[in-house]
């Protein structure tokens, strides 16, 4: 639990640092923040449980063999593999309750903290907003000066310039210094100036509003660029059609890979077989009807002219209908060709996906897994070592995480290309790492010292001998 909580705490920092600009100080309720955090933790969870597992096997067994206990047990007729076999049975129930955690638990969390910050981003459309930015959404580009989040200070200025029908204006950000580029008709140039306004999303409209205070609207014909027209106005409301949001309110109940159970992505990887076998059989249809037409019409060129280039004024009459049988029968190869180039295009398309949710479904299980490889490597390494504090387990964990992750990522990497097999790439750490645990516990039974922490203190010592030697010289 000590080495569970030190994981946790580090990956949460390390998400406050990554996200803090996004949330914090945008004037989003705590509540709100604590919710995003709450959901976000599940996949943190998933990431720490092998993590401390490791690290808590070395600090244990490390701790027992620094104060002699392994040499008592052993010495009492107790194998290694004998102490070694609790902590092997705890691993095995710790691997099948995140088993059953990443296949239930983690998809709805991963669910409902997207769900979430769709709606905030709804609700709160300046979120990810930053000053002197240009931002563009269709055919409109804007960028805001300054963004004032939401205070009492904000709230009291605001009441100054929002009427009694836009009260509600004043719970958003603010947006000063605001310039809006409408490229939407392209016979005309439009650039909108405005102190200050508001953008709110609606979802009536499916689109950005722009609540506009003080302001120029510019408007220039390209065609007659002589007909300028400039004019200020005290309130103006502009609508901009959001694609992204009329696209995530229809997506709702959609699930990335990441937010499917096993058996959800099981059905999605049996429902791009059925594509894959559909298509497949179009092929072998289509092949037929294609191939049998072009070969009846080389038959009929078959003494025509040998180039397709010859000039029709230098044929006789049979030569010409046989030329014309030559390019009609390469037009359609040509054109069956580009069939079967989309065809290759889907199938392969299909594929990538097929890989992708594997990854996810072996991924569920292999990280859990872990746990018991890190059993494997932790204890002799913890024996070996004889150093049963938390910064020796912390120092020795990092080579075997580092080592562990960079297969994960890499196999993950390589099977959405499709130069692995999904089982490959995502079990090849477990394995590597796993056989790895043997050969360190087959050392342990043979009593080798992993690290020689006495003759490392000679060695350091020495060094600073011959250091201070040379100084003094």
């Amino acid at each position: 639990m000590f080495g569970l909580s030190v994981i946790m705490f580090i990956l949460l920092m390390n998400f406050l640092v990554k996200y803090i600009g996004q949330i914090f100080g945008k004037g989003l309720p705590l509540w709100t923040i604590a919710k995003l955090i709450f959901f976000n933790l599940a996949w943190m969870l998933a990431l720490a449980v092998p993590m401390a597992t490791l690290i808590a096997v070395l600090m244990a067994y490390g701790r027992f063999s620094a104060d002699n206990e392994i040499t008592i047990l052993k010495s009492s007729g107790i194998s290694i593999y004998r102490i070694m076999r609790p902590s092997l049975y705890l691993g095995i129930i710790i691997t099948l309750i995140m088993v059953y955690f990443n296949d239930q638990v983690l998809p709805e969390f991963n669910h409902q903290a997207k769900l979430m910050l769709r709606a905030v981003r709804h609700k709160k459309p300046t979120l990810q907003l930053e000053e002197q930015i240009l931002y563009q959404i269709g055919k409109y580009t804007f960028s805001t000066a300054h963004i004032d989040r939401p205070n009492t200070d904000t709230w009291v200025n605001a009441g100054r310039v929002l009427g009694p029908e836009d009260r509600d204006l004043q719970k958003n950000d603010r947006l000063r210094d605001l310039i809006i580029f409408d490229h939407s008709n392209p016979r005309e140039d439009v650039t909108i100036l405005a102190k200050e306004g508001y953008m709110v999303y609606s979802k009536a409209r499916m689109a950005l509003q722009f609540t506009l205070f003080d302001g120029e609207y510019h408007q220039l014909n390209m065609q007659k660029p002589d007909e300028y027209q400039k004019s200020l106005f005290r309130k103006q409301t502009v609508v901009i059609p959001a694609k992204e949001f009329m696209l995530e309110e229809r997506n709702d109940s959609d699930r990335g890979d990441r937010e499917m159970s096993m058996a959800m992505m099981k059905q999605k990887v049996r429902s791009f077989k059925e594509q894959i076998a559909i298509r497949k059989r179009k092929i072998l249809s289509n092949a037929y009807k294609n191939l049998v037409p072009i070969e009846l019409l080389l038959k009929k060129a078959f003494h025509g002219p040998d180039s397709l280039t010859v000039r029709a004024q230098d044929v006789s009459i049979p030569d010409k209908m046989r030329l014309a049988a030559m390019r009609k029968a390469a037009n359609q190869a040509e054109r069956y060709t580009q069939q079967m180039r989309m065809h290759h295009s889907f199938i392969n398309s299909q594929e990538k996906s097929i890989n992708r949710f594997l990854v996810e479904i072996y991924k569920k299980v292999s990280i859990p897994f872990a746990s018991i490889v890190f059993v494997l490597i932790g204890a002799p390494l913890g024996i070996m070592a004889r150093k049963g504090n938390m910064g020796v387990a912390i120092s020795l964990s990092v080579g075997f995480f580092l080592l562990y992750w960079v297969f994960l990522i890499g196999g993950e990497e390589l099977a959405d290309r499709q130069f692995l097999s999904p089982f490959v790439a995502m079990w090849a750490a477990n394995i590597i790492v796993g056989a790895g645990g043997l050969f360190l516990t087959w050392r342990a039974v043979k009593e080798s010292a992993f690290i020689n922490w006495e003759r490392l203190g000679q060695i350091m010592r020495l060094l600073t001998f011959r250091k201070g030697s040379t100084g003094n010289v």
